[in-house]
């Protein structure tokens, strides 16, 4: 008798499993699709879901939740390694709060918050060695302000800088990378205004120059003697990250024959300062910051 009771039993589960199924809106497991064909609940995207051969079929390639066909909440991605790539906090759809990316091996590479598109806050940039690289603070319009810290790759200060709304203003000194002022200006609304000191050493002009359009890689960009960029070689096709002279990053994300098929470009101004990250996904100029990746 108690075995046919667990009989019983057994069956109604699958039947309320099976009728739940067939409600819109109410659905199990990952990768569901409601009555509308809307993505909802908890998706993983693994390898034989997209066209990038670098992940094994099963691999998961990037994984969270959707709403009405949208990203909500924290979506994570991996490198074909299986270690993290990226966490990115979305909203209906948009980046949101919270994000952070990592390089290859591991080590944590940018973080900082998104706000409409924009960085909003403290934001953080580390060489691949885990030494800061950058140190920004944004205001709620997306604009630096403050004093902002820029670092060679040994840790000592590069450059340290005052912003106003997005514009030197203030004190800018140079540093070389034994840690000797090299440059001292003081600048107002964007524009130099007095010149304190300046030592022979050269300022570095940066490597790469290209239409922002039209982001090809020139080969003066395999020519920044004592960057990264000699020691990890440049491959046509695959992640590249490039730096400048200076050892700025200049370029990072996919490529492809050469150019930059997905990913960010930094742009300066000539004092060496971060004004803008262009954004390109397939080949083709998107705008600027962080975009949805459907």
């Amino acid at each position: 008798m108690k075995c046919f009771y667990k009989i019983v039993l057994s069956l109604s589960l699958v039947l309320i499993g099976f009728v739940a199924s067939a409600i819109p809106g109410v659905r199990s497991g990952h990768n569901e699709k409601d009555a509308t064909g809307h993505r909802q609940g908890y998706w993983i995207i693994t390898g034989e879901m997209i066209s990038d051969r670098q992940f094994p079929p099963q691999a998961t390639v990037e994984e969270g939740m959707y709403k009405d066909d949208r990203r909500e909440g924290l979506w994570k991605k991996y490198w074909p390694n299986g270690k993290l790539r990226s966490e990115i906090t979305y909203t209906s759809g948009k980046p949101l709060g919270p994000y952070r990316v990592y390089y290859q091996s591991g080590q944590m590479e940018e973080l900082g918050f998104w706000d409409d598109g924009k960085n909003t806050g403290e934001f953080k940039r580390f060489y691949s060695n885990g030494n800061m690289n950058q140190h920004f603070y944004f205001g709620t319009n997306g604009k630096r302000n403050g004093i902002q810290y820029y670092f060679h790759e040994n840790g000592r200060p590069a450059l340290v800088v005052e912003i106003s709304n997005g514009m030197e203003s203030g004190s800018m000194k140079r540093y070389n990378e034994d840690g000797e002022l090299i440059e001292e200006k003081i600048f107002e609304n964007g524009k130099i205004r007095k010149v304190v000191s300046s030592k022979t050493e050269p300022v570095k002009e940066d490597i790469v120059k290209a239409d922002p359009h039209n982001p090809s890689i020139g080969k003066e960009a395999t020519k920044a003697i004592g960057t990264p960029n000699e020691a990890q070689g440049f491959k046509a096709n695959g992640f590249n990250t490039l730096y400048d002279a200076n050892g700025n990053i200049v370029q990072s994300g996919e490529f492809r024959n050469g150019k930059l098929h997905s990913g960010k470009w930094y742009r300066y101004n000539s004092s060496g300062i971060l004004t803008k990250i262009d954004l390109y996904q397939k080949g083709r100029y998107i705008g600027e910051g962080i975009q949805d990746e459907k």
